[in-house]
């Protein structure tokens, strides 16, 4: 919600479809910069008592933001320094919460409880956004950022209450923090089936992945509809997302993960093509929730076989390498936004679209030819 409504707002104050990426930019950039520090915590400390401390930090950066915009003195600098201040928070804790999943199941839960924790996260970034989109055209700005300064406390209530089953995360990485970081670089460089997988990660982040990002434009100057319409445009890839993630964990092992990759990928990337040069908002309905849907199944499938794929000891360290590559988003966000404005939405989102399949297909076709069947090595504990 927060990322829509800053993007709204920054389009408001700027009229500038690179500022309004810049927003996108400032809250992943930390991730480049933090990502595997956060990893090292996450496989050092509690990890239940870093998710809480994070939340409790984007609770008092949402206050802020909101009592900024109340008192009416809100300008472009203040939603980029707290969305850095956002951005950092999320980087060090953000292995830390999807981790922790590992110490609430059993093992022969582990697959489907990754999987749905992977479908929440990815669903969470698009539903969020559609609840947002709505209530702007209701209630307004202001009052949009409190409502999603609100829906922080119960998340640090339902944190709080979790009871680990065992809690192997804690001091499970002995040594210095150079030489966890090294570790963890170590096991997925050393793995194959890792490598392709943030390979395909990073080809989904840098193209179809940040086309969220310019959809305030696409409402305002090519559709022309408006706050309401941005609201229902984000409601339905909402859907979209929610029910391709609900597709993959249903699908479960049935299929190769490779397979599903390739499919969703190419999905993406044609609707995402079919919506960059739609002018009719219904179809533009329709295609944004396809593309919602292909794109969320898409990092459900990548991060269920990442977390899978590992042990415990090591999870948090390969867990904060696959978000490191989400934190490639902003250079896929600016890059989306700048063309947008050398160019226009619509050519520059198709463009990146296409060159979104194109590495999709080439991932797919240089791992089945390179990659060798093989089980996890397991190197000694640092």
């Amino acid at each position: 919600m927060q990322m829509l409504i800053r993007g709204w707002m920054m389009y408001q104050l700027t009229e500038s479809p690179l500022m309004v990426a810049m927003v996108t930019a400032t809250m992943m950039m930390p991730m480049l910069l933090l990502s595997l520090f956060g990893g090292v915590l996450a496989d050092r400390l509690d990890r239940k008592m870093i998710t809480l401390a994070a939340d409790g930090t984007l609770l008092a950066s949402f206050l802020a933001l909101f009592a900024i915009s109340a008192a009416g003195i809100i300008a472009p600098w203040h939603i980029l320094a707290l969305s850095v201040i956002n951005g950092i928070t999320f980087s060090l804790a953000v292995s830390a919460r999807q981790s922790l999943v590992s110490g609430l199941v059993h093992r022969e839960q582990m697959r489907t409880a990754v999987g749905l924790s992977a479908t929440t996260y990815n669903s969470a970034q698009i539903v969020g956004p559609a609840i947002g989109g709505i209530m702007l055209s209701i209630i307004g700005t202001t009052w949009t950022l409190g409502v999603s300064a609100i829906l922080v406390i119960p998340a640090l209530v339902l944190y709080s209450s979790l009871k680990p089953i065992h809690h192997t995360s804690v001091n499970d990485a002995s040594g210095s923090i150079t030489d966890n970081i090294k570790a963890g670089l170590s096991y997925v460089f050393e793995h194959s089936t890792l490598r392709f997988l943030m390979l395909g990660a990073i080809v989904m982040i840098l193209t179809v992945g940040p086309f969220q990002s310019l959809m305030p434009v696409f409402a305002e100057d090519v559709l022309n509809v408006g706050a309401g319409g941005l609201g229902v445009l984000m409601l339905a890839a909402g859907v979209g997302s929610l029910a391709g993630s609900l597709t993959v964990v249903a699908i479960g092992e049935k299929v190769s993960h490779q397979k599903l990759e390739l499919a969703f990928g190419l999905l993406a990337s044609a609707t995402l093509i079919g919506f960059a040069l739609s002018s009719w908002y219904l179809l533009s309905i329709s295609l944004v929730t396809i593309t919602a849907f292909a794109a969320t199944s898409y990092m459900v499938v990548n991060m269920t076989v990442v977390q899978v794929y590992c042990p415990d000891y090591i999870r948090g360290r390969v867990v904060s390498i696959r978000f490191l590559v989400i934190g490639l988003m902003p250079f896929g966000a600016l890059s989306m936004g700048a063309a947008a404005e050398a160019l226009n939405a619509p050519i520059a989102v198709a463009l990146i679209a296409v060159i979104g399949a194109v590495g999709f297909a080439a991932v797919q076709l240089v791992s089945r030819i390179f990659t060798k069947a093989e089980s996890p090595k397991v190197p000694n504990n640092q």
